[in-house]
């Protein structure tokens, strides 16, 4: 089986790289952003204070604060608030000595030492205050103009929010377009992953490189001519199995006749002896040819193009019938078990001839004398399957794993097998989509062999 990749796709991991960079560039820009928006807020209400400083000097005088200072303070006084910043600003009037002359209703009781001119700092009733003294150009007042420090910080908030929170809001947009965009962008990569997918042994195809982007063209020009160099490795290797096979059948033949022509002679019995070992070892030979140019057969592409419906149950008949001699003559018998219902399934009948042939010979080679050979049909969940079980030695589940390789015999028999017929099974399984599982038989303890067929007629 082979190793699947668990890693994380291409797409999602482009995503989050580009998520994490979003992240990144949207903190580090709120942070400058904050940090800009309070420096700028900074020295604008500090030039504010110094600016309404200056204008409450410029109308203001000491004689006309005194002469009218009565009427200014219940102005000040009972004057509702217009804003709910109000409460957060403040200026007051003193003279040299620091006694106030005026101030509004919200003037904190702040301390001497904010009186020196220039900007200054101080916390009262747990809020920090801050504040620009001016010394009048007309005479010895002090204009003192404040305001908590925390409008500067609400100031500061609202500007960075708002232009940091549209980003935000629309940050989902931003990854579900970045989704399907990157989604776009590894299109000719899926479509690549497709036709490799599609990819038949027996009819290797070059992939389209019609579309695709120059990053991944060097790779789909190495799959190209890997499956170049595969396609020509495979034709060779059926070239080189047919023209072994049909080379060797004459000459063996003619070889086989030859022997057995010495044999009707009379011979000396070591003569007779190495004919007849010769004459065995010939037959095994040609039996191995033969079965190489089924391999061949089948491995062509156009070995199972015409499919029709085929009844199991007689091709299974068909083939007890003509290896009956050989069973009788080690002693086995053979027996056949089939439903009374339909046994047919959609299938090329000469293969399916030989891949029953081929479970019941391989049955027959390696089973002792007195052995059972069965062979069943039945249903299972709509497929239909055939069962090919006997009573012989069997195989341990090593052996199973190995013997649908090619000339794979197991160590401790004596079958003059070739080692190809369990191979030819899974051949011709394959191309009927079939599942073959070797196992063993839980009635008669030897090797069962099921073949599952998917669909029926």
């Amino acid at each position: 089986m082979l190793p699947v990749a668990k890693g994380i796709s291409l797409r999602r991991r482009l995503t989050w790289y580009v998520i994490v960079i979003l992240l990144v560039l949207t903190t580090l820009s709120g942070f400058f952003v904050y940090q800009g928006t309070s420096q700028e807020a900074d020295e604008i209400f500090s030039a504010s204070l110094v600016q309404t400083a200056r204008i409450l000097d410029g109308m203001t005088t000491r004689d006309s604060i005194a002469s009218n200072r009565a009427q200014l303070a219940r102005a000040l006084e009972r004057a509702p608030d217009a804003h709910e910043y109000e409460r957060k600003l403040f200026f007051a009037i003193l003279d040299a000595e620091g006694r106030i002359l005026l101030r509004s209703r919200h003037a904190p009781d702040f301390p001497p030492e904010i009186i020196e001119p220039g900007f200054s700092e101080f916390s009262l009733n747990d809020s920090k205050w801050l504040a620009f003294t001016h010394q009048s150009s007309h005479d010895d007042r002090l204009i003192i103009v404040g305001e908590r420090s925390d409008i500067r910080a609400e100031i500061t908030e609202y500007i960075g929010g708002g232009l940091l929170l549209p980003l935000i809001f629309l940050l989902p947009v931003i990854l579900w377009l970045l989704w399907h965009i990157i989604g776009m962008a590894l299109k000719p990569l899926q479509q690549v992953t497709d036709q490799v997918k599609q990819q038949n042994l027996k009819d290797l195809k070059t992939i389209d490189v019609t579309g695709v982007p120059r990053e991944i063209d060097p790779l789909v020009t190495a799959l190209n001519q890997m499956i170049v160099d595969l396609d020509a490795a495979y034709a060779r290797e059926r070239r080189f199995v047919s023209d072994a096979s049909h080379e060797l059948r004459n000459p063996l033949a003619a070889l086989l006749i030859n022997v057995e022509n010495a044999l009707e002679e009379n011979q000396g019995r070591e003569t007779l002896d190495s004919l007849e070992s010769m004459k065995t070892s010939i037959k095994r030979l040609s039996h191995m040819v033969s079965q190489l140019l089924k391999l061949s057969h089948y491995d062509n592409p156009q070995a199972a193009t015409e499919f029709g419906p085929v009844d199991l149950g007689q091709v299974c008949q068909r083939v007890i019938d003509s290896l009956k001699r050989r069973a009788e003559a080690k002693d086995l018998r053979v027996e056949l078990e089939i439903p009374d219902a339909d046994c047919r399934i959609p299938g090329a009948e000469s293969l399916l001839e030989s891949l029953v042939s081929n479970l019941v010979d391989n049955a027959i080679n390696y089973c002792d004398a007195g052995c059972l050979v069965r062979l069943r049909c039945y249903r299972v969940a709509g497929s239909l399957v055939l069962a090919v079980e006997d009573s012989g030695p069997g195989l341990d589940a090593e052996q199973r794993e190995k013997a649908l390789g090619r000339f794979y015999r197991a160590a401790d028999t004596n079958s003059s097998g070739a080692g190809l017929g369990l191979s030819i099974v899974k051949t011709i399984a394959q191309i009927h989509d079939a599942r073959l599982v070797l196992d063993e038989s839980e009635e008669l303890g030897g090797l069962c062999v099921s073949v599952q067929f998917k669909s029926s007629c």
